[in-house]
């Protein structure tokens, strides 16, 4: 674990190319669009030891991600590589796999591979000194990595009910006294490391992520979410809870992560408002619809309508989805209050609410659906 210093960014895709995809990130800010300040640390998932570090997508919380045309479609993985000594080329691959049939955690068995990358570098440098890239590594998939369909316990789940996408990191003795592959995160408020920035969750939240290690039965849960997840060509949404009596986010605003997946409106003393963010790269004017449901429902697929539809809704159809307003992105982002602080009232606990949009990219008559979230109050 080392805590973070001034870090300057570097990219490796030119703009144009980061224009055609999405990352779809779950991390208390956005790090295209806003100034990353909840950082807690940056760190591995297993300390210097060799192991995978897991972004956990479960459909118990999201469904429709990277949603294109009924399946969904991985194209890449977007993290922040921090290293200790820029002028070590460090060594890394990419791993997206199935989760265990029986139980939580990722199947860390080769048949659940999905895809498997290895052999990847951080760009050579001459800097001797301790910063950071940001990786866009692509698949090379024509079409993307279309998940396949697995049978679930809810028949009604275009996709595995949770499966693992991430880096993995060879063993490094070095790191982190003088060098070292790591990854940004935000810490819960349970992880035990001190952290004064990072997540807000409510008591009781699950782990986020997860350290893969290759022996059967010890891969473990970790209390942080990295700065790390897939690129697809949907747009995405994503549901911040705000609680303005925190400085967890080190700064104003929302926290699009843990706190908006499980917010306390328990009112003791908690009472967190809700912002849904909606973001796209590709359709960065695009004209927005935003909804909502109780619980998820039976994915209705839209594809036939003009402008064309594509994408799941999981909010079913009109007896069951609510319309929450129109709205437009300003450069790929929208922010939109579902409720301020103070404004929901504590009988509403156990409650879930599902959220969704459509963004309508007015220029080609192309609209899609978001991903839907779940937000467990």
């Amino acid at each position: 674990m080392q805590s973070t210093i001034s870090l300057a960014a570097l990219t490796l895709l030119a703009s144009p190319l980061l224009a055609q995809v999405n990352p779809f990130l779950f991390y208390p800010q956005d790090p295209e669009r806003q100034t990353v300040t909840c950082t807690s640390f940056v760190g591995r998932p297993d300390m210097s030891n060799a192991a995978e570090a897991l972004m956990e997508l479960d459909t118990q919380h999201f469904r429709g991600i990277g949603d294109a045309n009924g399946l969904p479609r991985l194209f890449g993985v977007y993290h922040w590589l921090a290293d200790e000594k820029l002028s070590t080329v460090e060594t890394y691959g990419l791993i997206v796999r199935n989760g265990l049939v029986a139980g939580t955690g990722p199947d860390m068995s080769a048949s659940a591979e999905f895809l498997r990358i290895s052999g990847l570098t951080s760009p050579p440098s001459t800097n001797p000194n301790r910063g950071t890239w940001i990786m866009y590594d692509g698949f090379g998939i024509t079409g993307g990595l279309a998940q396949p369909l697995l049978a679930a316990s809810d028949p009604s789940v275009l996709a595995p009910p949770r499966y693992y996408v991430g880096i993995t990191l060879p063993a490094n003795p070095l790191w982190p006294a003088t060098d070292g592959h790591s990854l940004f995160r935000a810490d819960l408020l349970n992880a035990g490391t001190g952290a004064t920035l990072g997540e807000n969750h409510r008591a009781g939240a699950p782990r986020p992520t997860w350290a893969g290690l290759a022996a059967p039965g010890v891969s473990f849960a970790t209390p942080w979410s990295y700065i790390l997840g897939p690129f697809v060509t949907s747009p995405n949404l994503h549901i911040g809870g705000n609680d303005p009596t925190s400085t967890r986010l080190g700064a104003p605003g929302a926290n699009f992560s843990m706190n908006g997946l499980w917010p306390d409106i328990s009112g003791t003393p908690r009472r967190d408002g809700l912002v849904m963010r909606i973001t796209d790269n590709l359709a960065p004017y695009g004209v927005v619809f935003l909804g909502g449901s109780v619980g998820f429902q039976f994915p209705y697929y839209e594809g036939l309508l003009y402008p064309t539809l594509i994408g799941h809704s999981f909010l079913g159809d009109s007896s069951t989805a609510v319309p929450l307003g129109v709205t437009s992105l300003n450069n790929g982002a929208r922010e939109v209050t579902i409720a301020l602080p103070n404004t929901l009232s504590p009988t509403l606990v156990g409650t879930n609410f599902v959220f969704q949009s459509i963004v309508w990219d007015v220029n080609n008559a192309l609209a899609e659906w978001t991903n839907a979230q779940v937000v467990h109050l």
